[in-house]
């Protein structure tokens, strides 16, 4: 019995918890056994008992105060992580706030151990624990295995509720809305109680009030805050890390405003070749052509009025961005083609214009007022053939737009206004010299039967346009919503028979019979279908993309849309079975990023990239310290170019 009490009193000697005082703290080592049976990985925390009302810091401790630091050399056989740090607490000092835990806080840290040979090591903490005064304080713990005893405090219930504390990964629902000196956290995992702990200093004022609810988060920044968002968000019982990093990955995103203008402005003029437009504005030229046979100033007036059009809606597309920007939405280039509502009316108009071109109808001739717009060529139709021809300009991203236009939308707004100004008469020149100098088109061939057989060909193209268009729905809703486009052409191709065989009232009974199909359309509830995909692709998710770079595998992501004509055109040209073979053979993941509806997800990583619009095209391999963005123009050369040298 003696030698039985004798090892039971050698056992608590060599069991016993290693602590150190100081004068406000008791540190320890807690854990979940002291009793070690083989070797790996311990989950282990230093635990700091404060006295009662006092506290300690953050990594970010606000306003004043500092985080305590660990200090050790770690013996062999040992592998000692930092430690971690569990979500912190608002510590307000009107007027300063501080961040950090009160009366008691566990940091947990992993140790990881080769074999269970005897060891040890000490490790030195150097903290600040305040009050109405912060007092700097240091201690030294031994921390020891002797056979196969570790002098641990077992504590595995307080250890779990401290790592239940350190920030996790936010989840795929949570969106960041950056706006003017603001930014907006949604998730279903925020309440009122939520708070964002930035990581550094330079994010925000920390005193400033927050202002949570269910759902969402809101709070200013810095004017100069550089958009660098890291830090942690407090949920109902736990906290998440979110990270909202712009990347500057290549000299076409570091630009002035003045590089930026330019750019908007050659590139408002190449898109005036794109094939969105091109029969839009070529249907403009033969009205001009049409004009000159009547005198200048006619063709100075359509000119002028196309030219109008164009500006005032481009403008409003900026006020449109600009402001959805402000209030927080996630937005680009094309948006509104996100929407099966506007994809349908604009697939019906253009191929009620087909019609109109093909039939050579006078619509709204038998009604006086409208009778001299009815030619095509009254300064009205120029007017709107201008705006049609922007609104179907939004499928397509000419050269140098991609930087221009991303770098508008996250500057001053009067800088986006300025750089969409351009855009819109860089579109306009050729019709804005044209209103200038009504003698440049004598350069264009006479008026003749030539004219109308163009304009038949020119309706075809219309109704490529819309059957287009219907693809593009067809991606994104389900058939039913497909059937009432195609009950609202047949209606547009019965009113327009109607007109033809000069029924009494045909206009009239025509434009109730679309009208009863716009109001059915308008309370149609478009079903949303999933995006399909390709043998060559994966879905792209941020998830995914992480994922890769911490495996060191190479990945290209191809930002696109079912509604974006330069992506298909590319996707045509460049993604060629060469290309795919290339890729294989470099072992490159393709990841697609589908935009045809609307993503929160994507419209973050596209703003991340400097950019509002697709196409977008990323490449990243472990060589490249940051992902690459490649031109909006693709190649198959090109791409194998990059693939070789990077």
């Amino acid at each position: 019995m003696r030698y039985l009490s004798l090892i039971l009193i050698i056992y608590s000697f060599v069991a016993s918890a290693e602590s150190a005082k100081t004068e406000h703290a008791k540190i320890t080592i807690i854990g979940d056994s002291n009793i070690i049976k083989e070797a790996g990985s311990l989950k282990l925390g230093y635990k700091f008992t404060l006295t009662s009302g006092w506290h300690t810091y953050w990594i970010n401790p606000g306003d004043s105060g500092g985080p305590p630091i660990f200090e050790f050399t770690t013996p062999s056989g040992w592998d000692i992580s930092t430690n971690d740090w569990p979500g912190p607490q608002k510590i307000e000092y009107p007027p300063l706030m501080t961040f950090g835990y009160v009366d008691q806080v566990v940091f947990p840290f992993e140790l990881k151990l080769e074999n269970l040979d005897d060891q040890e090591v000490e490790i030195t903490t150097k903290f600040l624990v305040c009050d109405d005064i912060c007092v700097p304080e240091q201690a030294t713990l031994l921390l020891k295995l002797k056979n196969q005893i570790l002098n641990i405090e077992e504590d595995s219930l307080l250890l779990k509720k401290w790592q239940n504390l350190v920030p996790i990964r936010a989840p795929p629902d949570l969106v960041i809305k950056p706006a003017e000196n603001s930014f907006t956290i949604e998730s279903e995992i925020l309440s009122s109680e939520s708070q964002f702990f930035p990581f550094n200093d330079t994010t925000m004022d920390f005193s400033n009030k927050q202002d949570a609810m269910k759902g969402s988060l809101s709070f200013q920044v810095f004017n100069e805050f550089s958009g660098n968002l890291h830090g942690v968000v407090k949920t109902d019982n736990s906290f998440i890390e979110i990270k909202n990093e712009p990347v500057s990955l290549n000299k076409q995103t570091n630009i002035t405003i003045f590089t930026a203008i330019f750019f908007a402005f050659i590139g408002g003029l190449i898109l005036n070749l794109m094939p969105c437009v091109l029969p839009v504005i070529a249907l403009k030229g033969l009205s001009l052509v049409k004009s000159s046979a009547k005198s200048n100033s006619a063709v100075s007036l359509n000119a002028g009025a196309y030219v109008a059009g164009v500006v005032v809606t481009f403008m409003a597309i900026a006020l449109t961005l600009v402001s959805l920007k402000n209030a927080g939405e996630l937005i680009g280039w094309g948006y509104q083609l996100q929407s099966p509502f506007v994809v349908a009316i604009l697939a019906t108009l253009i191929f009620v214009i087909g019609i109109t071109l093909i039939t050579d109808l006078n619509i709204g001739a038998s009604l006086g007022r409208l009778e001299k717009y009815a030619d095509g060529s009254g300064p009205l139709n120029s007017f709107l053939t201008g705006a049609l021809s922007v609104v179907v300009a939004s499928p397509c991203t000419a050269p140098f737009m991609g930087a221009a236009l991303g770098f508008a939308l996250v500057q001053p707004d009067i800088y986006s206004y300025l750089i969409f100004l351009s855009l819109a008469l860089g579109f306009a020149l050729p019709y804005f010299l044209i209103a200038l100098f009504p003698s440049l088109v004598n350069f264009l061939p006479k008026p003749g039967q030539w004219m109308e057989t163009l304009k038949q060909f020119f309706g075809f193209m219309m109704f490529g346009a819309a059957i287009w268009l219907l693809w593009v729905l067809a991606n994104q809703v389900d058939p039913n919503s497909l059937l009432l486009v195609l009950v609202g052409w047949f209606s547009a191709a019965f009113g327009a028979w109607l007109i033809t065989i000069k029924l009494r009232y045909a206009t009239l009974i025509a434009s109730i019979i679309l009208s009863v199909w716009g109001v059915q359309l308008y309370k149609w509830e478009f079903e949303p279908i999933g995006v399909t995909k390709d043998s060559n692709s994966l879905s792209w998710s941020i998830e995914k993309e992480k994922e890769l770079q911490q495996e060191g595998k190479a990945y290209f992501i191809n930002f696109t849309a079912a509604w974006c004509i330069t992506c298909k055109v590319n996707e045509g040209v460049a993604f060629t079975d060469a290309t795919f073979a290339k890729f294989d053979e470099k072992n490159i993941t393709y990841l697609k990023a589908d935009w045809t509806n609307r993503s929160p997800e994507i419209a973050m990583q596209i703003e991340k990239y400097n950019r509002s619009g697709i196409p977008l095209y990323i490449y990243w391999n472990n060589k490249l310290d940051e992902p690459m963005v490649l031109n909006e123009i693709l190649t198959e050369n090109y791409l194998m170019e990059v693939v070789n040298e990077y």
